[in-house]
C-alpha cells in the first residue's frame, strides 16, 4: 500500500478534533415536564432502552471517524493495486567500466551484486524483486520473483560484460515495469554520475579509482620502416607509465611517459620490415583499476601466400607490381602457352592480359584486361578513343571499397577504352566519361570476375603508385584476409572470409570458445568479450583484438533519469477506480452525518 499525495494524511488530524467534540457534546438536558407526560411516554421511552439501544451512539460516532479517515486517504490518494507488497526493480550496469577494481581487489559489478543479495533478504516478506542488467543489450535477470533461492541463483550467474551499457534501453523497460506496478521500488546501480533523478534511487558504485588506457592503435609504414603508434591516456591522476613494444612475445623496446590527468599522450615506436612479424604488441603495466584496456595487439597476417598465374604477353609492368607486393608465387605464362599451363595448376588469381580463355577456371578469382572477348552478360557497344579520367563509381559498392581501398585515382588517364552494355549483375566500380571501363560480378559461389576494359599501355595508371596498389586490391578479393579488421570494438561485427581452397576457418574467444565457419564467402562475426581472438584457417593462424569501448575506461555523466509512477492506461488496476470506491463510501457517510447531526438538531428544537 502507498500513497499518491503523503502529505494529504495530515487531515487525519481531524480525528481527535472529533474526539473532543464527542466528548464535549452534552449528553442530556435536564428539563422540567409533568409525571402525565413521563408515563404517556413510558411506553416508547422502555422499547428505546433496548440493550443494543446504547451502541446507538457509539455506531454514529464510527461513522463519523470512517468518513474523516477516509477523506483523509482519499486526499492522500491511496494506491491499493498490491496490497502490503512491494515490488522492487532492480537495474545493475553491466558495462565494461563495471570490471574496474578497489584496493580489496573486488570489481564495482561484484559488489552491486552483493548490494542487490542482500535486497532479495527481504523477498521472505512477501515482496517481489526483478533485475534489469544493461550491458551491451538490456533484458531481464530475474523477473517478479520472490524466491530468495531463485534470485540468487540468478545473481550467481551473472557475467559483467565487456562493452558499453544500454542504460536508455534499461531505462525504458523500467518505466513499461511501473506503469504495470506504480508501487514498484526503482533502484539503479551504476558506476556513472547520474546529476539529476526522479522516481528512482540511484546507488553510486564508484570510488573514483584510477585508470590508464590505451586507445588507438595503427601500424603505417614510413621512410624507415613501419611505424607502430597508439595513445595513452590517464584518467583521474598525473602519472609515470612504462609502456612497451612486443614483437612475436618478445618485448624490444621499452620506454616512460609522463601523463596529466585526461589528456591523450601519443606514443609511438618504428621497426624495420614486418613481413617476418605475426603478432606486434603495446602494453602498460601501471598497476590500475582496469587492466582490460593495458594493451593492444596486431597481428599480422601478409605471409598469407596468393598464388598467381599471369597470362601475357607483355607482363612488364604486372610483374614488376606483382613482385613488389610479393604475396606469393608469380607464373608468368605466354598466352600460346596457356591452355596446357592451366590444365598442369591450380592458382588463386588468373590473370589474362590482353587474351581470354576458352573456359574459365572452376576456383579461383579472374582478372580480364582488355579482353578480344566478353564474358557472359557483357556485350560490345564500340570503342572508344576519346581520352579521359578514371573516377570511381558514384553509385559506390562494396567491391568499390575493395578494389580502390587506399586508391587516389589522381590524374589516372585513359587514351581509349572498349564499351559496353552491361547486365545487372556486373558492378561498375570505375568509368571514364560515364562509360564503365571497370566492372566485377562474382557467381554467388565464392567466384569473382573482374574485368577492366582498356589496354595498360593505354593508360598511364602503370605509372602512378595506385597502381601497386592496385594490384594488392587484387591480391586481397583473390584471398583476402582471414578478418577484415586487425582492432575491432567489443560488441562489433567483422566479416571473416574462408578462402575457396579452405576446408574451414575458426575463431578462438579469450574464453576459449571456438565458433566454426564452414566454406561461405563471408560471415560475420560478433567478438563479445575483449582480448586476442585466435584464427586458425586449416594450417594457417592469425588474429584480431577486440578492445573494450573507449567510453569505458573512465567515468561517464548522465544529465538525467526518470520514472514515472503514474498508472498508464493499459496498466494494472488504475489509481483512479480505487479512488473512486473511496468517494462512493464518503458520499454515503456524509450523508449519514448529515442525517444524524439533523435528527439532534430537530430534538434539539
Amino acid at each position: 500500500m502507498s500513497f499518491q499525495t503523503p502529505s494529504a494524511l495530515w487531515l487525519l488530524l481531524g480525528v481527535p478534533i472529533l474526539i473532543v467534540i464527542w466528548l464535549i457534546r452534552p449528553q442530556h438536558e435536564n428539563r422540567r415536564v409533568s409525571s402525565s407526560y413521563i408515563w404517556r411516554l413510558s411506553d416508547r421511552f422502555m422499547k428505546r432502552r433496548l440493550p443494543l439501544s446504547n451502541l446507538t451512539r457509539w455506531l454514529v460516532f464510527l461513522l463519523q471517524f470512517l468518513l474523516v479517515s477516509g477523506c483523509a486517504i482519499l486526499a492522500a490518494g491511496l494506491i491499493m493495486g498490491h496490497g502490503g507488497k512491494v515490488d522492487y526493480l532492480v537495474i545493475l550496469d553491466s558495462s565494461a567500466s563495471m570490471r574496474t577494481k578497489n584496493e580489496d581487489g573486488e570489481t564495482r559489478f561484484d559488489r552491486a551484486v552483493k548490494l542487490i543479495k542482500d535486497l532479495a533478504k527481504e523477498t521472505s516478506d512477501g515482496h517481489s524483486l526483478s533485475v534489469i542488467t544493461a550491458g551491451e543489450k538490456a533484458g531481464y535477470t530475474v523477473s517478479g520473483s520472490s524466491s530468495r533461492t531463485e534470485i540468487n541463483d540468478a545473481l550467481g550467474g551473472l557475467v559483467c560484460g565487456w562493452g558499453g551499457s544500454a542504460l536508455p534501453e534499461a531505462m525504458t523497460l523500467a518505466q513499461l515495469f511501473v506503469y504495470e506496478h506504480p508501487s514498484a521500488e526503482v533502484v539503479l546501480y551504476t558506476d556513472q554520475t547520474v546529476n539529476e533523478y526522479d522516481g528512482l534511487s540511484v546507488v553510486d558504485l564508484s570510488a573514483e579509482e584510477w585508470n590508464a588506457a590505451l586507445t588507438d592503435l595503427s601500424v603505417s609504414s614510413s621512410g624507415a620502416g613501419f611505424e607502430i603508434s597508439a595513445r595513452l591516456t590517464s584518467w583521474g591522476r598525473d602519472e609515470r607509465i612504462s609502456v612497451g613494444l612486443t614483437v612475436n612475445d618478445k618485448l624490444i623496446y621499452a620506454e616512460n611517459h609522463d601523463c596529466l590527468s585526461g589528456t591523450a599522450e601519443n606514443i609511438s615506436f618504428t621497426i624495420g620490415d614486418i613481413s617476418g612479424i605475426s603478432k606486434i604488441e603495446i602494453s602498460i603495466d601501471p598497476g590500475d583499476a582496469l587492466d582490460a584496456d593495458n594493451r593492444l595487439v596486431y597481428y599480422n597476417d601478409t605471409e598469407q601466400t596468393c598464388d598467381t598465374a599471369l597470362i601475357s604477353d607483355t607482363p612488364i609492368y604486372l610483374s614488376s607490381a606483382f613482385s613488389a607486393v610479393n604475396r606469393g608465387e608469380v607464373s608468368v605464362i605466354p598466352s600460346n602457352a596457356a591452355p596446357i599451363a592451366l590444365q598442369t595448376g591450380v592458382f588463386d588469381l588468373y590473370v589474362f592480359d590482353g587474351c581470354a580463355p576458352e573456359s574459365f577456371p572452376v576456383l579461383g578469382t579472374i582478372v580480364l584486361i582488355n579482353p578480344p572477348s566478353l564474358p557472359d552478360g557483357l556485350s560490345s557497344a564500340g570503342e572508344s578513343d576519346q581520352p579521359g579520367q578514371l573516377m570511381a563509381s558514384a553509385a559506390g559498392s562494396g567491391y568499390q571499397t575493395k578494389l580502390l581501398s587506399d586508391l587516389t585515382l589522381d590524374r589516372v588517364s585513359i587514351a581509349k577504352h572498349q564499351r559496353v552494355n552491361a547486365s545487372d549483375d556486373w558492378t561498375t566500380v570505375c568509368s571514364v566519361s560515364e562509360d564503365p571501363v571497370l566492372l566485377v560480378r562474382s557467381n554467388g559461389i565464392g567466384q569473382t570476375t573482374v574485368v577492366l576494359l582498356f589496354d595498360l599501355h593505354d593508360s598511364n595508371l602503370p605509372m602512378k603508385a595506385d597502381f601497386v596498389g592496385f594490384v594488392r586490391n587484387l591480391l586481397n578479393l583473390a584471398v583476402p584476409p582471414l578478418a577484415d579488421k586487425k582492432i575491432v570494438t567489443v560488441g562489433d561485427k567483422l566479416t571473416v572470409t574462408v578462402p575457396q581452397t579452405a576446408n574451414h576457418l575458426s575463431v578462438i574467444s579469450p574464453e576459449g570458445e571456438t565458433t566454426v565457419f564452414d566454406y561461405e564467402s563471408e560471415a560475420e562475426y560478433k567478438a563479445l568479450s575483449a582480448g586476442p581472438h585466435r584464427l586458425i584457417c586449416d594450417d594457417y593462424e592469425t588474429g584480431f583484438f577486440a578492445v573494450i569501448p573507449e567510453s569505458e575506461g573512465h567515468r561517464q555523466t548522465t544529465e538525467s533519469l526518470s520514472i514515472s509512477h503514474e498508472t498508464a492506461e493499459t496498466g494494472a488496476e488504475p489509481v483512479e477506480a480505487v479512488s473512486g470506491l473511496w468517494k462512493i463510501i464518503a458520499a454515503v457517510l456524509l450523508l449519514i452525518l448529515l442525517a444524524e447531526w439533523g435528527i439532534y438538531i430537530y430534538e434539539q428544537y
